[in-house]
């Protein structure tokens, strides 16, 4: 029994009387957390990316060119209700984020309902010193039937600007399958030698004698055929959109550096 009493005396002496609080007791004999051990139910946060691993897009330059705007709709669904204008700029917006956040440093040739020239478009790029153009645009036909994403350069460009408008070509027409598998590829076309644009007719704002960063120009569907006009005008279907062109730009910067292509005048 005195054993048993000078044990308790001691426990007593080292511990001192224990909180009627738990929580407290706790915290008395393990007052912080032990390093590589988690507490139960507390909040796990990511770790902060590696200051010393450079993102896919540093350093950068890319000018985004949402088609149309002010007094110019471009193509319209009057059935619908909707004008190429406004899909063209959502696009854009999501689409800048998420270069953003690979490390890109982006500019838009307008962020609001502004109408701007063809050549203020390409002029803007090239004081931007821009390492890449991309134009939005969406397509329009008399077929109401058409359908599809086409992706256009000019024909007389080089092969670093052919193969950037072919990699975020294949990768905006891949996430929109994962959409819908039936979306038509309507493949990489060349401005003054595919039809429209041929017979020395060319799409002004990715001419190659008068822009200097490689440029493309995705149309993204056809607002003249309502069902994929009412896709085009779904905020998950931009952004699935903006995120295959996205990583078409990963995967080019794996390709070439961003000085590639870029046009000394």
């Amino acid at each position: 029994m005195k054993q048993a009493a000078l044990v308790c005396l001691l426990l007593l002496v080292v511990f001192g009387v224990q909180p009627a609080n738990a929580a407290a007791w706790r915290s008395r004999v393990w007052p912080e957390t032990p390093e590589g051990i988690t507490k139960p139910h507390a909040d796990v946060t990511e770790p902060d990316p590696d200051p010393d691993v450079p993102l896919a897009l540093q350093g950068w330059i890319i000018v985004l060119d949402p088609g149309h705007g002010g007094s110019d709709p471009g193509a319209v669904n009057s059935r619908l209700g909707l004008q190429e204008k406004n899909i063209n700029l959502a696009v854009a917006g999501f689409l800048k984020g998420m270069l953003q956040d690979l490390g890109a440093n982006v500019k838009m040739t307008r962020t609001a309902d502004e109408e701007l020239s063809i050549a203020e478009r390409r002029n803007y790029s090239n004081a931007q010193n821009a390492h890449r153009f991309l134009s939005l645009h969406v397509n329009s036909a008399g077929n109401t039937a058409a359908w599809g994403i086409e992706t256009w350069v000019d024909t007389d460009a080089n092969q670093i600007w052919k193969d950037y408008a072919q990699t975020l070509h294949n990768y905006t027409v891949a996430k929109a399958k994962t959409y819908d598998s039936d979306t038509p590829d309507r493949k990489l076309r060349y401005s003054g030698f595919t039809p429209p644009w041929d017979g020395g007719k060319k799409i002004g704002v990715i001419r190659y004698d008068s822009i200097n960063a490689p440029a493309a120009l995705i149309e993204m569907g056809f607002i003249s055929n309502d069902a994929e006009a009412n896709r085009l005008a779904r905020s998950d279907y931009q952004k699935l959109l903006a995120e295959g062109m996205a990583e078409g730009f990963v995967e080019h910067a794996k390709q070439y550096k961003k000085e590639d292509g870029v046009i000394k005048r």
